[in-house]
């Protein structure tokens, strides 16, 4: 999976890498997902505070999926994470360590997403990108992101996922969940996002 995730350009953050040898990784999703949403701001809550690290509790939030063919050869593989870039903003902008991360159940990061070359165009990467977001909005995260490089013509795909896809060097606002900030993107950059419908 790590191998696969290599070949986009990805490398999984250490402390992910670690909570996945482990088990841990995704933990506070698995019990939000098994029980109530209030049940994974609860265990998330337990983890913040309790936790030997914050990414350690930013690991309990992070969704590792992996797509797999005969004899489990891994056919695609996708990485979202806790918003780390987002977290240091906040911390720069006077929030406190938990405030700060208390954004990790708020808003997720498509960290990355990769296809074997054997197993392209058979939907299973737009598969795994729905997965993803059935997960986090069950979970009532308020939005989904991610970005890609503007000489990889990726916007028509994530369009098809539901994500809009701003233009080349264009970030985006976090007003709606109450930041005075946003995610700034490099002229070379494409950043997509996915707000959950109001309720």
């Amino acid at each position: 999976m790590e191998a696969l995730l290599d070949t986009a350009g990805v490398n999984l953050i250490p402390a992910l890498r670690d909570a996945i040898e482990e088990g841990t990784a995704g933990a506070a999703l698995i019990q939000g997902l098994g029980g109530t949403t209030s049940m994974f701001f609860e265990d998330f809550a337990r983890r913040a505070v309790v936790g030997p690290t914050m990414a350690d509790a930013m690991a309990s939030v992070s969704l590792t999926l992996v797509a797999v063919g005969e004899h489990d050869r891994p056919l695609a593989a996708l990485s979202v994470t806790a918003p780390g870039t987002i977290i240091e903003r906040a911390l720069n902008h006077g929030y406190g360590n938990l405030q700060a991360l208390t954004l990790s159940v708020a808003i997720a990061k498509v960290h990355g997403l990769a296809v074997d070359k054997r197993a392209r165009r058979l939907g299973i990467a737009r598969a795994l990108m729905k997965r993803t977001w059935q997960i986090y909005e069950q979970l009532d995260f308020f939005v989904l992101y991610g970005s890609f490089e503007t000489d990889r013509d990726l916007g028509a795909f994530y369009q098809s996922c539901g994500y809009t896809v701003h233009a080349p060097g264009e970030g985006f606002l976090l007003d709606r969940v109450g930041l005075p900030f946003g995610i700034h993107a490099g002229p070379d950059q494409r950043v997509f996002t996915r707000w959950r419908t109001p309720r």
